[in-house]
């Protein structure tokens, strides 16, 4: 909902792709003043993971404190480089992936993150920001050969509508753990070569990394329901733009070996190829995750 006196967003799609590509290079050099000037005075903001020693999990409520904790954070760490993966936007909102890296002034010690941003416009300002980040797994593996170049630089039709999209989006989410035909309904929206990447340090999640392949997919989603149980489950925001699909979402889970309980934040993106998901990327508050288990 737009509220405010702002008004809904007055940027194009190209002003908003300007917008995100300066916000984040003014993140990472260090232009605190002008980064938080693209910042409505009444910003929400919610840091959805934690680093340790880097990030700290919360909401924070204005531009006062936004600042005040990325000036907490410069006197730690700077930024030493960064790249946007990918930017998809509809209406007053945006989802943006990028790779970042930074290095602790003191140690010099150099941290690389993989991160992801939501961002929602009023006016010309961002007026909401939920950010995901974690550990990237360094290297890749269990991939497939690519045999064609062109599957890598050509855009294929989603096949779906958004209205299509949405509804099997909401169904696969929601599909509750203790559904012994999960993994087949997961199948089955599938492409066979789909890829998948679970944003994380495997210390933590085992299964982090880049995976190939529905059989290896569909071996994560089985382990995930071995572990936790899912009891409740709501979509926070989705964003639809052509075949790419970003949402937000929350998950209810309990670790069925040591009953705890806990609301664990989610980040996907999906890119879906002639009516299937051709590629599943997640962010996870996996220090959630954790706590539950020990």
């Amino acid at each position: 909902m737009v509220d405010g006196t702002e008004g809904p967003c007055r940027l194009t799609r190209d002003e908003i792709r300007q917008r995100i590509a300066e916000i984040t290079y003014l993140r990472l050099s260090g232009d605190i003043e002008r980064f938080i000037a693209h910042f409505a005075a009444d910003v929400t903001v919610h840091y959805n993971c934690e680093k340790a020693h880097l990030f700290n999990p919360g909401v924070l409520y204005g531009a006062a404190a936004f600042r005040q904790n990325i000036q907490q954070v410069e006197e730690v760490y700077r930024g030493v480089a960064d790249e946007i993966l990918d930017v998809l936007i509809e209406d007053q909102r945006a989802w943006v992936r990028w790779r970042t890296r930074w290095r602790h002034i003191g140690a010099g010690a150099v941290y690389d993150l993989d991160m992801a941003y939501f961002l929602r416009w009023r006016g010309d300002k961002v007026v909401e920001l939920h950010e995901f980040f974690d550990t990237p797994v360094p290297s890749a593996y269990g991939r497939a050969l690519v045999d064609e170049i062109d599957d890598l630089v050509k855009s294929k039709p989603a096949g779906l509508t958004r209205a299509e999209i949405l509804e099997l989006v909401e169904f696969l989410a929601k599909l509750p753990t203790t559904c012994g035909s999960k993994t087949s309904l997961f199948r089955q929206h599938c492409a066979p070569g789909v890829v998948s990447e679970f944003v994380g340090d495997r210390k933590r999640i085992p299964y982090a990394g880049r995976h190939c392949g529905v059989d290896a997919l569909m071996a994560i989603v089985q382990s995930i329901a071995v572990d936790f149980e899912q009891l409740n489950y709501r979509l926070e925001d989705i964003v639809i733009d052509e075949n790419r699909v970003a949402l937000r979402r929350s998950v209810d889970w309990r670790h069925r070996g040591t009953g705890r309980r806990g609301v664990v934040a989610l980040a996907e993106f999906l890119r879906f190829e002639n009516g299937l998901i051709a590629e599943l990327i997640e962010f996870r508050d996996s220090v959630t995750m954790v706590r539950m288990g020990e």
